[in-house]
């Protein structure tokens, strides 16, 4: 996850060392005015320091969308200039894309949280000689510490006809070892959310 908080700008990501990958949705929110149609053509931005994150990410998140039947278009070779972008730029990408939704992605915080696990030492009986002192050597449990890193995205589906914000979602990811996975495990969670949420 070292990588990843690299990605945050996605700051995308740092998490656990070890085990399977886990991301999930904490909460998400739709809007109850929103009657449809469900919004076919997005234009997927992620919100980075780092360039190549970004373009790994709305790549990966552009494809898992087209795979799901939704049209999508990758921002950055229409806004490829790093930082904060001009609303005009961002409202002429929209238009060249044709999109009727726009999808920002962004990381709210990054934690580090540690967990002890207490070991167990079982006292040397030296009265059962050294055959029975030297087994008990092999009971004792050391303790152990692990650190990781959860990291909090947020993600908002905004309409651009009327110009709303129809979607929102709260995500935590940990253990991510790159920004190609977390994309790829943010996507299966949101997809399926906004698909039953009828947004998409």
């Amino acid at each position: 996850m070292r990588r990843v908080v690299a990605a945050a700008g996605l700051a995308l990501l740092a998490l656990l060392a070890g085990g399977c990958s886990s991301t999930v949705l904490r909460d998400s929110w739709r809007d109850p005015q929103f009657a449809g149609p469900p919004l076919r053509s997005v234009l997927v931005i992620g919100v980075a320091r780092s360039q190549s994150n970004r373009r790994v990410f709305e790549d990966g998140f552009t494809q898992a969308l087209r795979n799901q039947g939704v049209t999508a278009t990758a921002s950055y070779p229409l806004l490829p200039e790093e930082g904060a972008i001009g609303n005009a730029r961002i409202k002429g990408a929209v238009t060249q894309s044709g999109a009727d939704a726009v999808l920002i992605t962004r990381v709210l915080r990054v934690q580090r949280n540690v967990q002890v696990t207490p070991g167990y030492v079982v006292p040397g009986y030296y009265a059962a000689g050294f055959y029975g002192w030297y087994t008990t050597a092999y009971t004792t449990v050391p303790p152990s510490i692990e650190q990781y890193e959860v990291l909090t995205i947020e993600s908002t589906l905004w309409s651009m006809q009327p110009e709303r914000v129809v979607w929102s979602g709260t995500s935590e990811s940990t253990d991510v070892k790159d920004v190609t996975t977390l994309t790829g495990e943010l996507a299966a969670v949101l997809i399926g959310r906004m698909k039953e949420d009828k947004v998409l």
